[in-house]
Formats: structure tokens, C-alpha cells, sequence
């Protein structure tokens, strides 16, 4: 781990300042750190220090006057007893100049040290004379070193704060007072005695991006593919000859982007030498080691979920540098977890170097990207990146980096999609007896059909899904609807099946009240191009009546796409 010792400031003058100040003026100047940077326990050196009298000081050989000037570091930040700053009284003409005594740190409190003066040769230090500590001019002073700043200095990039960081500071206090140990000037009611020495933040940023809305202004630089259900794909292939699609061509067949994770700036600040900007444009991006300004990596892990529907059998992810997943990294590889909803992927050091994921503008791009075997029907579903984490070496002291969530890719199909807008959940069934009954035709005469019951919340977002083949239909027939067959379908029964899967799948049931209360919806679709659907609602004493009317087909369509991914 490193144990850098670092210049956390530049000499500063502070002869002549704040000759208006009615009472004593702190002043320091000090630097941003980037918060990764701290993830051991770093030493910085202590800033130079300024503190401008309001009242005067003198004394002589008969009638000396001595006082104690005691700083006070905030946020368990503690001096360090081997390296000691020094602590120097400049008069505002410059040249005259009293040292103070050695400092002396509270043996019940280390964050505190103190300096006594004595003013014994007639000199009288006026107004707006300051105390320096540390290094002023070419030779004076030195300055020490301030301990166990990295607790309070790494809190920004920290895992729970990361995705809503707040700047850290470890500040100063400072009091004077006389040899009877009473106050005075810093204890006035106008007196700057507080101020912040070493502050930090957040330097780099990860950010998530769909690959449906790569740009805005370069189509071709969008994803466009759907899951072609129409022949002979019938659902194992994606679209091809898609206007403006990313992958399309060969790849476009079976494999798609889902997204993008960029790696980049944040906001300037320094690494631990003080001097160098933290950046994952660096060109050491990688090297292990400590206060070079590039941003250390030991590889990433980025985990995928497939909401509202599951990863195909078979189905794979790669991390590409190019959008068009051409350019896959070395090295991949892949978890998915028992109901394949989830995946996480792990990219490997080596495939993540300079030549591996180069930067570009400042930035560091790795896509998401998706592909399949061609042998199973792909079903759709609303990917994410749920969580990630970029991994760093251990020499560099730097700490590993989160992932905020973010969408990706949603993926449909280009059949028949339908969306039973005035569906009763069973819930309501349940409760007052009203109950939907839903009528799927497959109106192909020469194709079978599989259709698949989606949930579309009252939020927009999509949930759990079964194929309705597997699900007893009125009568208790299962199986894929043959050429022009029709069934009917109960909302308790189908609810059942959806809460089951989305059990099954770790989700959460669709029929909170508060899906209820917004009219959560049924969406139907189908790898054929011909499936229609009717909804009849049915009250407690039997009587319904056919709400069909307030449903949307659509069929298949290159425009779909461009709806799904706007939800």
C-alpha cells in the first residue's frame, strides 16, 4: 500500500493581506485531490498556513509578552509528531520576523498542535502582521506532515456515495491565546479562524448509455435490430438491413450492442503528488502505480439484467472497443444466474490496457454487446446494467469504482405486438369479482404460434413474461396455438403464471396497488406476423361486455423500435 508523502500546497505570500480586516483572517490555499486516490492511508504535507492579526503585538526584555497559537485539524485528521510544520510571526514590512517555538502536540489529542511566542525586543508587530505556517519566502519555515486524512478524503468514491458524491474536507481551527491562557483576537465576533486545507471529490465517472441512442445527429450510429419473428427467422435471428443500424450486416443477424460503459472525467483534480491531474486519459491508465496520474485498472466486472424477459439459451456477451462489437476484448467471460435473467461479466485486466480500450477524447468507451446461437428463439426483454465495478491494482492505493445503474438496450420483437390497455388483473378478480377475458387468435393460416403475456406497468416499465402456450387456456389445452386456433384465457390464471415467473426470476409481482390503481397493462406479441386479441371484461354477476376497443396492434414495423426504446 503507498505511504506517499506529497506537497499538498505552494509557498504563499501573505505580507500585506487583508489590511481592512477588523479581526483576525485565516488564510490558506490548498487543492483538490481526487477521492479514489485514497484508498490506503496516504500522508499528505500540511499547507502553508496564514493567519492575519487584528490587534497588535509587542514586548520587551522588561516586559515580555508571550502567547500560544494552537491549530486544530477537523474530521480525525492528525499531526504527525515526526514532521512538525514551523511556525514564523512576519510584521507587514516583511523583515521582522520572530519564530515561534518548536510545536507541541495535546497528549489527549493529536489533531492539535500549538506554538508559544515570546515578544521580548521592542519590535511592535501591528495590525495585519501574520502568522505563517509552513513554508513562506525562499528558506523560512517548513512545512510537516498531516496523518490519517484518507477516511474523510476518500468518502466521495465510496461505493454508497459514489452515484450522488459530495465534496470531503478535512479543515483547520485556529486560537490564540495569552500567557494566562485566555483568548483573544481569534475568539472575536468578526474573526476567520475556521477554514478547509485539503478538500476532495469525485474525478472520474462511469456512464451508462443505451446503443438506441448512441447520437442523435448519426443514425448509423444507433441500434436498431429487433427480433425477427417473421420467416425464416421465426425468432432466432435479429433484423437485418435495418436503416441506420449499428451491427447490422453479418453480425447484425446475431449479435447486437446493447450499450456502452464510458470511463471518464469527472471533474480536474490531483493525484497524490499534487501535481498531476487524475485522468483515465493518462497515459500510465493501468500502471500499478501510486500518485502517477493515470487511473489504475485491474480489469471490470459489469453485471446485465434482462428485465421482463430472460437471456436466450446459448446467448452470450462480449465487451467490444468498437460499437459494432467487432472488436471484442480478450479474455471475457460470464456468469448467468440460475433463471438466466442476469449475467455478470468479467473483463480481464490485460484485455483493458491502452491497446485493449484506448482513449478517446478524454474518455475510455467499452461496449456491451449481445449475441446469439441462432438456434433458439430470442426472447425479448428490457436489458440494464444493474451494477459494475471497475477493478483496481494493488500497489496504486486506489479504490475500486462502482457503477452507477443505467438502461440499455430494449430489445423487441417485429411481430404482432398488442397491448390490453383496459386488462382486469386478478387481484381485482379477487377482491370484487370483476375479471378480464382474453380471446388470442392466431390468425395465420398455415403457421403455429407461441404467443408470449408480457407485464407493462403502471411506471412504463416491463415486467415478468410467459408464453402462453405453457399456460391452461379456458378448457386446459396447452401447447402452441395450431394455424386459425383460438383461446380464451382467464386473468387470474394468467397473473398466477406471470407472478410465478417473476418469483421465479427474483422480480417483484406486477399487482402492487399501486399497478393496480394505474391501470397496469397486458402487452401480447407473437413470432408470426398475424395474431389478433380481444379482452372482455366481466363483472360479479356475470354480465361483460368486449373492451378491445381501447387496445394498440401493432404489426411488424421498423418504427416499433423507436417506441420501445423511448419508454
Amino acid at each position: 500500500m503507498k505511504r506517499k508523502v506529497l506537497s499538498a500546497l505552494l509557498a504563499s505570500a501573505f505580507v500585506g493581506i487583508a489590511t481592512n480586516a477588523s479581526a483576525g483572517v485565516i488564510q490558506a490555499s490548498y487543492k483538490n485531490f481526487a477521492a479514489e486516490v485514497f484508498g490506503s492511508n496516504v500522508s499528505l504535507t500540511a499547507p502553508t498556513i496564514g493567519y492575519s492579526l487584528a490587534l497588535p503585538l509587542t514586548g520587551t526584555a522588561g516586559n515580555p509578552n508571550s502567547f500560544t497559537v494552537t491549530y486544530t485539524l477537523t474530521n480525525g485528521a492528525t499531526w504527525n509528531a515526526a514532521a512538525l510544520p514551523t511556525a514564523t510571526l512576519i510584521g507587514v514590512n516583511g523583515t521582522d520576523i520572530l519564530a515561534g517555538a518548536p510545536g507541541v502536540i495535546s497528549a489527549s489529542n493529536p489533531s492539535q498542535v500549538s506554538y508559544a511566542f515570546t515578544l521580548n525586543s521592542g519590535i511592535t508587530f501591528p495590525s495585519n502582521s501574520t502568522i505563517v505556517l509552513g513554508t513562506y519566502g525562499a528558506n523560512l519555515g517548513a512545512n510537516g506532515t498531516i496523518s490519517n486524512v484518507y477516511t474523510t478524503l476518500q468518502t466521495p468514491a465510496l461505493a454508497a456515495n459514489y452515484c450522488n458524491p459530495t465534496p470531503a474536507s478535512i479543515g483547520v481551527t485556529i486560537a490564540l491565546t495569552n500567557a494566562a491562557g485566555s483568548p483573544f483576537d481569534s475568539n472575536l465576533a468578526s474573526a476567520i479562524n475556521s477554514t478547509p486545507i485539503l478538500q476532495s471529490n469525485t474525478a472520474t465517472t462511469v456512464t451508462v448509455a443505451s446503443s438506441s441512442a448512441f447520437s442523435s445527429t448519426v443514425p448509423a450510429l444507433n441500434e436498431e435490430s429487433q427480433i425477427n419473428v417473421q420467416q425464416p427467422s421465426l425468432g432466432k435471428f435479429f433484423t437485418t438491413n435495418v436503416p441506420a443500424d449499428i451491427t447490422d450486416g453479418v453480425l447484425g443477424t446475431t449479435r447486437i450492442n446493447l450499450g456502452s460503459v464510458t470511463f471518464g472525467p469527472h471533474q480536474s483534480l490531483y493525484d497524490t503528488d499534487g501535481a498531476t491531474l487524475y485522468t483515465v486519459a493518462n497515459a500510465n491508465w493501468g500502471v500499478d502505480a501510486a500518485g502517477d496520474g493515470g487511473v489504475s485498472e485491474n480489469g471490470a466486472t459489469i453485471t446485465v439484467n434482462a428485465t421482463g424477459g430472460t437471456i436466450v439459451t446459448g446467448g452470450l456477451f462480449s465487451v467490444s472497443s468498437t460499437p459494432d462489437c467487432n472488436t471484442p476484448l480478450a479474455g471475457v467471460t460470464q456468469l448467468l444466474n440460475a433463471n438466466s435473467t442476469s449475467a455478470t461479466i468479467t473483463v480481464p485486466a490485460a484485455s483493458m490496457n491502452n491497446a485493449g480500450l484506448p482513449a478517446v477524447g478524454g474518455s475510455r468507451t467499452a461496449y456491451v454487446c449481445y449475441t446469439t446461437n441462432g438456434t433458439n428463439v430470442v426472447p425479448p426483454a428490457m436489458f440494464s446494467l444493474a451494477s459494475g465495478t471497475l477493478l483496481r491494482t494493488t500497489n496504486s492505493g486506489e479504490l475500486a469504482t462502482p457503477m452507477c445503474p443505467g438502461n440499455l438496450y430494449n430489445l423487441t420483437a417485429n411481430g404482432v405486438q398488442i397491448d390490453v390497455r383496459n386488462y382486469v388483473p386478478g387481484i381485482v378478480t379477487a377482491a370484487n369479482g370483476w375479471e378480464s377475458v382474453i380471446r388470442v387468435i392466431n390468425t395465420d393460416p398455415s403457421q403455429s404460434a407461441s404467443p408470449t403475456a408480457q407485464v407493462l406497468t403502471a411506471g412504463g416499465a416491463l415486467g415478468a413474461s410467459v408464453n402462453l402456450a405453457m399456460v391452461a387456456a379456458v378448457g386446459g389445452k396447452t401447447g402452441p396455438f395450431a394455424p386459425l386456433e383460438v383461446r380464451y384465457y382467464l386473468s387470474p390464471t394468467i397473473d398466477a403464471a406471470l407472478n410465478a415467473a417473476s418469483a421465479a426470476g427474483g422480480g417483484v409481482t406486477y399487482t402492487a396497488p399501486n399497478d393496480v390503481n394505474g391501470n397496469a397493462r397486458l402487452r401480447i406479441f407473437a413470432p408470426t406476423s398475424s395474431i389478433r386479441v380481444q379482452n372482455y371484461v366481466m363483472n360479479s354477476t356475470g354480465q361483460f361486455f368486449e373492451a378491445s376497443g381501447a387496445q394498440s396492434a401493432e404489426g411488424p414495423s421498423g418504427n416499433q423500435q423507436n417506441t420501445q426504446n423511448a419508454k
